[in-house]
């Protein structure tokens, strides 16, 4: 694949600390990281399309519904819940 030379400012925190673990090749780490950050907005956009063709299809997830799965995800995460307060 082509390269092409960019600036990019990164912490300094982060420099050293791959730097210490050995890490010589930042240009490396900088193209493996955003690879994977647009691997992940790549995969969260497939997702919205996919529950936007759901919601068309069946019609939106029900109020009671939605409450029910977050306080279940919030659970699993060791989260306690107070979307009701916000």
């Amino acid at each position: 694949m082509a390269k092409r030379k960019i600036t990019v400012t990164v912490d300094e925190e982060l420099v050293d600390q791959a730097r210490e673990l050995g890490e010589t090749h930042l240009s490396a780490v900088v193209n493996k990281a955003l690879a994977d950050h647009l691997d992940h907005l790549a995969r969260l956009d497939a997702m919205r399309q996919m529950l936007d063709e759901w919601d068309a299809k069946f019609g939106p997830v029900p109020e009671e519904e939605l409450a029910s799965a977050r306080a279940t995800l919030d659970e699993l995460d060791g989260v306690a819940s107070d979307r009701g307060a916000a």
